[in-house]
Formats: structure tokens, sequence, C-alpha cells
């Protein structure tokens, strides 16, 4: 029986907010304060996931990533866009519209 990948409810911008409470936390207590904000609002496996590195926000969610690359370039933030697009090919690399974007 082939295993189908992870794929929270949160949407992208959600996840990111929670990886970047995570990235951003010095201490225990910090991580514990970001566990109660957002544990609850993206699912406590996502937390897991993102907590252990096991997972990113652009490999849970490529395409709502993909999207807001997509809404960056438009913005001229073509650098940040052409990081989430690395991150999205580093979890998925067949991913279609991020290789395009960096072909």
């Amino acid at each position: 029986m082939a295993r189908q990948s992870y794929t929270p409810v949160a949407p992208y911008a959600d996840l990111k907010r929670a990886e970047t409470l995570l990235n951003a936390a010095a201490t225990t207590d910090d991580v514990r304060q970001a566990c109660a904000k957002e544990g609850a609002k993206i699912g406590y496996k996502a937390f897991c996931y993102l907590l252990l590195g096991k997972m990113t926000p652009e490999g849970m969610k490529p395409d709502d990533a993909c999207l807001e690359a997509a809404r960056l370039e438009t913005a001229g933030e073509s650098a940040a866009a052409l990081e989430i697009y690395r991150r999205v090919l580093d979890a998925h690399p067949d991913h279609p519209i991020a290789k395009k974007a960096l072909a």
C-alpha cells in the first residue's frame, strides 16, 4: 500500500508563522509559548513536524507556497520568492511550478 504524505489543514501562512516563531525561540519557554499560541491553529502534528525539522511549510503546502512566491515576485521581492521556490524543490524535487520558476 502506497503511503501518502502528510498535508495539514492549516493554510501556508499559518504554518509559516509557526515556523518563524519556532526559529526565533531561544528558550524552552519560547517554544511552550509558540505551542500554546500556534499548536491548536495549525494542528499539533504539523507543529511537531516543524519543531523537529521533519517538514517545512513549503513541504507541507507546496502549491500554496508557490502562490505566495508568485505574489512576492509581483510585489518585487524576487529574492524571497526564489527562496520559497528553492524550499519547495528541496521537499518536492518534481514540483512543476517551482521547477519552472527556478529553470
